[in-house]
């Protein structure tokens, strides 16, 4: 666990994301939750550590089981953005079923899994919130991109942002869902000089500061480039994922676990971009 701010906290070692806490003097704010149970549970106890005040609130940033799944843990109210409220309304047994089967081949996390129940957003927001709780402010904004309902978390007090999957750092990101344009259009903002962000948590990776968002827009751009010229000169959507290979160097992997996942990653990317391109007519 990381302090990265005035009563400000993240953990960057948890399966699936990072997630973080705020400690505002009438409760704690908590941005989004771990994805496996005993991490969550752990997370509940570091959180008892660090002070004696309860949960009052859990943002989510997006419908992403890694943002959402732990959400029980913690009996308290969930804010999101309204399309997460929506998402989440259909994970029923069916996901819970799909979830336990990801990890069959990690037995104790399939039986935590088991008794899951889904906690879904009692507080919603369209475009954008602000929550004031003891010295604190935090700023709820709807941003789009990785996911519709994706949202940042903004603390210009202490120069923090919270910016779930729309920043990830050191790997590739996930744009299953994704709206390119739209995820461009997200980081230019975060940038914007009166965005005041000296510390950025991204959903993945370690904290980072603005630089951060360049080398994923550079990102972004390329792959939407590339795409975009295999779409117009008539290449299948099969043609158009193997031109890209070369760009798994893009962030570098570590393992052979991990760069199987960065392609598996990168091959859905330009997947999701190429399908953005029919629709949009290039």
């Amino acid at each position: 666990m990381q302090r990265i701010g005035r009563d400000i906290y993240v953990e960057t070692g948890y399966r699936g994301g990072n997630v973080g806490f705020v400690v505002t003097g009438e409760g704690v704010i908590m941005i989004d939750t771990p994805l496996l149970p005993l991490e969550a549970r752990q997370w509940r106890d570091e959180i008892a550590r660090v002070t004696d005040q309860e949960v009052i609130y859990i943002i989510n940033t997006d419908y992403h089981p890694d943002c959402v799944i732990g959400n029980h843990v913690f009996g308290a109210p969930v804010i999101a953005h309204e399309l997460v409220w929506t998402k989440m309304k259909s994970y029923r047994d069916s996901f819970r079923h799909r979830l336990i089967d990801a990890f069959r081949s990690e037995p104790e996390v399939a039986a935590g899994l088991k008794g899951l129940r889904i906690v879904t957003p009692q507080i919603t927001l369209t475009d954008r919130m602000v929550l004031h709780k003891g010295n604190k402010e935090l700023r709820l904004i709807h941003v789009g991109g990785h996911t519709p309902a994706s949202i940042i978390v903004h603390i210009p007090g202490d120069g923090v942002l919270f910016a779930g999957d729309v920043v990830v750092n050191g790997v590739h990101p996930l744009m299953g869902e994704a709206n390119s344009k739209e995820w461009l259009n997200a980081l230019t903002y975060i940038r914007r000089p009166w965005v005041k962000a000296e510390v950025i948590v991204p959903g993945e990776g370690e904290i980072c500061d603005k630089e951060a968002t360049e080398k994923l827009s550079r990102y972004i751009r390329r792959l939407r480039a590339r795409i975009r010229g295999m779409y117009a000169t008539g290449h299948s959507r099969g043609e158009a994922i193997a031109a890209i290979a070369e760009m798994i160097d893009f962030f570098p992997t570590t393992d052979d676990e991990e760069g199987g996942e960065a392609r598996q990653r990168l091959r859905a990317n330009a997947g999701q971009v190429y399908e953005e391109m029919k629709t949009s007519g290039v």
